[in-house]
């Protein structure tokens, strides 16, 4: 039996999220994706808690909207990737793309031409994806991408996507859901009996699988006497992989309380793995949280349990409520009737809430 990952799923899951500044701190969702690398990241807030190393796995950031908590990391991400050779992807609501000029205008980029930075900047207005790409060498001057239309899918691969609904708070936001295409997992006890060390081998396997080339070529793996053995991936494949759904993060914050965006939320997360849910104030301070365009511990709770989610992590609460952050995980815990956890700030398993903030 695998060990449970930050989804809570009893096998090795590919999607690691962690929350670098807490469930009250700017937010930042950080998902890293096992075995391919790379990283994921929602939402721009204070990334100073971040490695470098960690933030130059980023291939996309999708930011909600850009209230400077959201949106303040942006320089620190920015300035990492001028050096940077393989393409960053940014995502975000209408008038993103103007934001996001507006950054880079405050900059002077004079010695900016042989530099390999490459920014593909998209937003998601309505029905339509429009995109622009700023680069080294033509100074970071926008360069007009085609448009596209919106389907509700903002990036896709062979192993995820990354699917948006547009959200009101007040201001157009979007709602981000990650969803693994399928999960493919090892049986540890057949590469036990068959005597084989695990290593990159298995990930390669994996591509191969989701491409559909479980073929007879043959693969070179070492035993655990030393020696290297020859196997078909398509052997290897029936022997040692299970094919199962894939899991699901879904991240709503800065939601209006309104039936809209309640049926837009309950499809985004529906069924999720995981979901990452904005609880910013108490129910007794609701007309603070209506008028402040936020949803409650309550609401954000209800949400978990219509849309049938396994999990559910408050964040983004209120600084009001600061050392009183546990009243708020209960209150969403009594409204969801599941599992309530706090996602660990870093690469650790996220663990079902207990009552003790």
């Amino acid at each position: 039996m695998g060990q449970s990952g930050p989804t809570g799923d009893a096998v090795r899951t590919m999607l690691h999220p962690y929350m670098p500044n807490g469930p009250t701190g700017d937010p930042v969702l950080w998902v890293d994706v096992l075995d391919e690398g790379r990283s994921l990241l929602v939402d721009l807030g204070d990334l100073h808690s971040m490695p470098g190393r960690k933030l130059l796995r980023v291939e996309h950031a999708i930011v909600t909207h850009t209230h400077m908590d959201h949106f303040v990391g942006f320089d620190r991400l920015l300035r990492l990737n001028l050096t940077r050779r393989r393409e960053l992807t940014l995502t975000g609501p209408h008038g993103f793309l103007r934001n996001v000029q507006g950054k880079l205008d405050g900059y002077t980029w004079n010695l900016i031409e042989d530099y390999p930075v490459r920014l593909c900047v998209r937003e998601v207005d309505d029905a339509v994806v429009r995109g622009v790409v700023h680069d080294g060498r033509s100074g970071l001057v926008a360069r007009p991408m085609a448009d596209r239309a919106f389907d509700g899918t903002i990036d896709e691969c062979e192993t995820w996507r990354v699917r948006a609904a547009p959200l009101d708070h007040g201001v157009p936001v979007l709602g981000v859901a990650i969803e693994e295409r399928e999960h493919l997992a090892v049986d540890n006890d057949r590469l036990e009996r068959l005597g084989l060390v695990p290593g990159p081998w298995l990930g390669e396997l994996k591509a191969a699988v989701r491409r559909g080339g479980a073929d007879e070529r043959e693969v070179e793996v070492r035993g655990a006497d030393g020696l290297q053995r020859k196997f078909s991936r398509r052997f290897l494949a029936a022997e040692l992989l299970s094919r199962m759904p894939g899991q699901t993060i879904a991240y709503v914050t800065d939601a209006r309380d309104t039936a809209d965006n309640h049926d837009k939320i309950v499809d985004l997360a529906r069924d999720a793995h995981l979901f990452v849910c904005e609880a910013a104030f108490l129910e007794s301070d609701r007309t603070l949280a209506d008028a402040r365009s936020h949803l409650t511990a309550r609401r954000a709770g209800e949400l978990a349990r219509a849309a049938g989610v396994r999990r559910l992590a408050p964040f983004h609460l209120s600084p009001r409520y600061e050392r009183r952050e546990a009243e708020l995980f209960r209150e969403a815990a009594d409204a969801f009737g599941g599992p309530v956890v706090r996602l660990p700030t870093g690469p650790r398993r996220a663990a079902a809430h207990t009552g003790e903030s």
